[in-house]
């Protein structure tokens, strides 16, 4: 009778899971070497160097105000920052492009109307809104000194439009809020006021809300994970 003859293998297997183990020490590190980050260029959302001529009416305002010439240029100057050799038609106020086509609104007919007037094929008109500052007055724990500030917020709107179709191409919104500093008195009566007025304060916010507002139009790094 021929015996069998029972092979135990146990040490095979023990020597596999080393030799695996050993092999994954080895390779992870390798693996995770190869993997790196990049900075990578992300382009606008929003190319507006595809466009011959883009009109640009003066923005409106509310209040009524100086500010109106001021957020249209700032607003120009940061896209044409973004987007260099873009190409603005600066149209004027709203009333006087509206009187030249006899309109009396921005509507469909409106646009077209100013793509022949003008000989633009994308039409750029925005909003700029701004509260009266609203009191906040603060009584010190003491009861010795009261400072009265203001709180103003703003907003801007902004559209483009398509000269052919009419359609609107893009449009955003943005909004923000400034404290202003008011009047400090204390019980000596002394009086101190460190605020400007409203006017001054609103421009301050002009450049916050035209960059916000602007973000499309802006290309920017982004940090990717690549192997």
């Amino acid at each position: 009778m021929i015996k069998r003859k029972i092979l135990n293998f146990s040490w095979l297997k023990n020597s596999n899971w080393k030799n695996m183990a050993l092999i994954t020490m080895i390779c992870i590190p390798i693996l995770y070497a190869c993997s790196h980050t990049e900075k990578v260029l992300i382009p606008p959302r929003v190319n507006l160097k595809s466009y011959k001529a883009i009109g640009v009416i003066n923005f409106s305002s509310t209040p009524k105000s100086d500010l109106e010439e001021y957020v249209t240029q700032k607003y120009i100057q940061t896209v044409q920052s973004a987007q260099p050799g873009v190409r603005f038609l600066e149209l004027g106020s709203k009333e006087r492009v509206l009187t030249k086509i006899g309109l009396t609104e921005i509507d469909l007919d409106a646009i077209k109307s100013i793509g022949d007037a003008y000989n633009v094929d994308a039409l750029m008109f925005g909003h700029f809104a701004a509260t009266d500052p609203k009191p906040n007055v603060q009584l010190s724990s003491s009861r010795q000194s009261l400072k009265a500030g203001a709180l103003i917020e703003a907003s801007l709107i902004t559209k483009i439009w398509e000269i052919d179709s009419g359609v609107v191409l893009w449009t955003n919104s943005t909004a923000r809020k400034k404290k202003v500093a008011g009047l400090y008195a204390d019980t000596n009566g002394n009086i101190k006021f460190g605020a400007s007025d409203p006017e001054e304060a609103y421009g301050h916010l002009v450049p916050e809300l035209v960059y916000a507002n602007t973000a499309d139009f802006r290309s920017y790094y982004e940090y990717r994970k690549v192997r």
